[in-house]
Formats: structure tokens, sequence, C-alpha cells
């Protein structure tokens, strides 16, 4: 019997309902999922969290997500799953015996195994697959296959529809999108780290008695701002900083920088352009752009005497006032070519009478206060010190070249 007109027109209204409302969930879930995505987290996590998310709107007797290793072997292959476990074993059979029986599956968007696309299987007849539905879809961007969904459903359950299908697709979508950006974010960090080790040798190179001081600086500036209650991010900016802090000194004559004695005024002179041609190195560098104040002024003195800028008081880089103090510390606490390192008591004493005067009195009396840190590393000790902020510190305790309280 066929509908009247208002039965006919309330069936397509109950329709669209159905169809808005499954659009709905599935953009609620998008949403959930990226508000939750990023860059720093672990793949594993991520594809943890897609899981439980996915399964609340597919209900699966197993959910899993296969990632492929990447050329770089930055996060390497990995099996995450939800629901009834199931053995590496078992899966391969299942996904073995889908491809199999592709051409008699009763949904498959695409039966070509080279472009990995979407294989239902809702009624097979290998042993692998009796009284399952299974699903397989690829995590892919591009022509970049990065792993596959695989979804395994009791047949008293219900087959994969459309529905369904279009729903794990999108999430899958966002998904191999947030990969993507974590490879080349990942791909970034590991150029950046690159370019500060080449940095470091280059300046090591120069001048050997610099090898080990950046990096010695770099920690206790980090430890100072951690002590300091200071967020991750400027702790983080510390120890790129303090790494390379010296890096103008490539450009000092061999025979000023090396020099054993003490410095006429024109060579010390020469020797106070180096944060600014350390700041020239690194300005057209964008990942370094947000530690320059520090590498410019490290050098600079709270009553407004110090170098390059004549700055004063608060006019200085927060992040220059610890790199000074750090600084200022290895520097004095080292052995150097033409002396020995000073003793604690007079670091110590040196400190007290520069505090507010040619240092930020609150980070002199972190320092001061810090009696392991200080320990540590007048015993040249540092290896001993947490590094928390996660750049390599490759370095063993070394004499230095670089200054005292008025250092090079």
């Amino acid at each position: 019997m066929s509908l009247g007109p208002e039965e006919s027109l309330l069936s397509d209204i109950e329709s669209l309902a159905n169809s808005l409302g499954e659009k709905f969930e599935e953009i609620r879930l998008i949403h959930d999922l990226t508000s939750k995505l990023q860059l720093e987290d672990d793949p594993t996590d991520t594809c943890q969290e897609l899981l439980e998310q996915l399964d609340v709107c597919v209900h699966c007797r197993t959910l899993v997500i296969q990632l492929d290793p990447d050329e770089d072997d930055l996060f390497g292959g990995g099996v995450q799953g939800i629901g009834q476990s199931i053995s590496l074993d078992e899966l391969e059979a299942v996904i073995a015996a889908c491809w199999n029986h592709h051409d008699e599956s009763d949904f498959a968007v695409d039966h070509d195994r080279a472009n990995q696309d979407v294989l239902i299987v809702n009624h097979g007849t290998a042993p692998e697959l009796i009284g399952r539905h299974v699903a397989l879809l690829p995590i892919a961007r591009g022509e970049i296959h990065l792993g596959r969904l695989i979804a395994i459903r009791d047949h008293g359950h219900g087959e994969f529809g459309t529905v369904e299908v279009d729903l794990m697709r999108s999430v899958l979508m966002v998904l191999s999108l947030h990969l993507m950006n974590q490879r080349q974010f990942h791909e970034m960090q590991s150029m950046l780290e690159g370019t500060v080790r080449s940095l470091a040798s280059a300046l090591d190179a120069k001048d050997t008695y610099t090898h080990g001081h950046s990096s010695r600086v770099a920690d206790l500036a980090v430890q100072l701002a951690i002590r300091m209650g200071l967020d991750h991010r400027t702790a983080d900016s510390l120890q790129l900083a303090g790494i390379l802090h010296d890096i103008g000194k490539i450009g000092i004559d061999d025979s000023v920088l090396k020099k054993p004695g003490r410095l006429t005024d024109e060579e010390f002179d020469q020797i106070k352009q180096h944060p600014v041609l350390g700041y020239e190195i690194l300005k057209d560098i964008r990942p370094f752009r947000h530690i320059l104040p520090a590498v410019r002024h490290h050098h600079e003195s709270w009553d407004g005497k110090g170098y390059p800028d004549g700055l004063a008081g608060e006019e200085i880089p927060r992040d220059a006032q610890i790199l000074a103090v750090a600084d200022a510390f290895d520097a004095m606490i080292s052995d150097r070519p033409y002396r020995k390192g000073m003793p604690l008591a007079k670091v110590q004493e040196i400190f007290r009478n520069g505090r507010g005067q040619q240092w930020a009195a609150d980070v002199v009396d972190v320092l001061l206060a810090s009696d392991d840190l200080m320990l540590a590393y007048a015993n040249q000790q540092s290896d001993a010190i947490p590094n928390p902020i996660g750049l390599n510190r490759a370095h063993p305790p070394a004499v230095t070249n670089l200054g005292s309280g008025c250092h090079r």
C-alpha cells in the first residue's frame, strides 16, 4: 500500500532527522578527537584515544590500529587495540583472509590492494572469517600509507554499512593528518638539534677551551629557572640559548680569543662584540628567534655598565638575566689557560657583592641558596645534574677560556 502525502512527508522528515543525527555524531567525534591532539603526544597514546572514542559509536568486538614504521623510524610500527584481545598472528590471518575473499565481499570501495582502500567483508567463508564481519580501512595521506584500522564484529551485531564506514574514514583522515604533522614536527626538531650541534661543533673547533662551557651554562641556567618557578617554555629557551650564547666568538680573531695573558683595551673591545656577532649569526634562523634577546644581552649589567647595549635593570630580558648568572658562575669556577678556577667561597663573595649591581638580585639569591648546584658545578660534576629539557648534553667536564666577573 502506497503512503499518502502526509505519511510520505513524515517518512522523509524522519529519514532526514536520522541522517542529521548520524552526521552530528560524526562531527562530535571528530571535534572531541581534534581538541585533544597535541604534536608532542606519543602516537600510540593518540591511537588509543581514537579507538576509545570510536568504540562508543562503532560497536565492535575488537578494534585495532596497526601503524607502519616510517623511513626515519621516528615512531616505529605498532599495534594498538581495544575490546576482545587478538594475537598478532590471528590478526594477520584475518587480514589475509579478507584480501583473499575480496572478490566476493559485500561492499568494497576499491578492491585494488595496491591502493589500500576500504575493504569490507560481511560474509566470509574462510575459517578466519566465519562468524565475523570485518572492516579494513587505510590510514593514509595522499600516496603515503601510514597504517590501517581493523574492525571486527560478531555476526549477531549487524553488518558494517556505509554510515559506519564513512564515520571511520572521517576519523582516520584526521588521524592521518595528525600523524603526518607529527612526523614533520619531529623532522624539524631533529633538523634544529642538528643545527645546534653543528654550530656548537664549529665553536669548539675554533676554541677548544670553550668545549663544555656552553653546555654547563645551559644546564645551570635551566636549573635556576626551574628553582625560580618559571615555566617549561622558559627553561627550554634557556637550554638552547645557553648552548649558543657564545656562538659569536666564531667571529673573534684567534690571537685575541686564545691569548693566554691579560687583554689590552682594544682586544677586550673585540671580545665585547661576540654577543652582537652571535645575534647576527642566529637572527635569520627562524627557530632561534626567541633566544636572540638572551644571546645578545647575556653580558649586560644590572647597573647599566655592561655590553653591548648598556641596558640596566628590568630593561635586560629575563632570560638574559638568568643566563648572565649561570655564565659568570661557570666562568669563575672553571680553570682557564692563564689561571685556575676560583674557590667556591670567593665566587659566592663576588656574587653577594654584585647582587643588584651586576646581576639580578633574585637570580643571585636562587643560586646562592642552591648549595647542591654550586658544589656539583664547582667540582666539575655537571654530568650528575639532571638534564630536564631534552637537548642532548654530550660534554665531559672541561676547562674553558671564558672570563670571570668581567669575563671575556
